[in-house]
This record gives C-alpha cells, structure tokens and sequence, in this order.
C-alpha cells in the first residue's frame, strides 16, 4: 500500500518538488468582517506531521491542491461575533483543519485574531 503510493509518486515531474512557498498573513476587509469570517489557506508537507506549517493565499493554495508532497487545508476564520462566539467558531474549524494538519492548532493558538472590537 505504501510503496504503492512511493512508486505513484516517485514517477511524478520534478515540477512537484520545486514548488515555492510563499507565506501570506490575511488582511480582512471591511466586507469580510460584513460576511464575518474569512477563508485561510494552509499547506504542509504530507510526509511529515512535525514540519512547518505555512499559511498562504489563496492563489497560492491552488499550486498544492494536486501536488502529492503536500497536504492543503481551509479554515473559515470567524472574525465576527462576541468573543465566546468566535473562539467556539475557530476552535472547531481548528478540530476539523486538524484532520488534515494534525498540529495546525499550534499554528493558531490566537483564536480572538482579526477580531474587532
């Protein structure tokens, strides 16, 4: 099963493995926090669950959806909403992230981020 995965893998262009990673921190607009939430894009490399995690845009994200050294994940940040409403809303988009990036919690401990007051 893995080395099925490896061989799949390892017949792939080399154009998978020198993709760049540009990071990108979100600037909410006024119609996002209109909306209320925002849309973030992370990406980590699959092979490893220990390896940085990198936030990028979302015209980067889509450079990873279909590369196999990668894991691409979203999360719909709420930016709006009392304090307790916002941290419920992002600490379950963090659980449900987590299926993908198992560690991205420790990414975002700040779960008040982009939050006005």
């Amino acid at each position: 099963m893995k080395i099925d995965r490896y061989n799949s893998i390892s017949k792939l262009g080399k154009e998978y493995n020198k993709v760049k990673i540009i990071a990108h921190i979100p600037t909410p607009k006024d119609t996002d926090y209109l909306v209320g939430y925002i849309i973030r894009y992370f990406v980590q490399k699959s092979n490893d669950i220990n390896s940085s995690i990198f936030e990028v845009g979302s015209d980067v994200s889509s450079n990873f959806f279909n590369n196999p050294f990668y894991v691409v994940t979203t999360i719909d940040w709420r930016i709006k909403g009392t304090p307790e409403e916002i941290k419920k809303s992002n600490s379950t988009s963090i659980r449900l992230a987590s299926v993908d990036i198992p560690k991205i919690g420790l990414y975002l401990p700040n779960l008040l981020q982009f939050h006005k007051k």
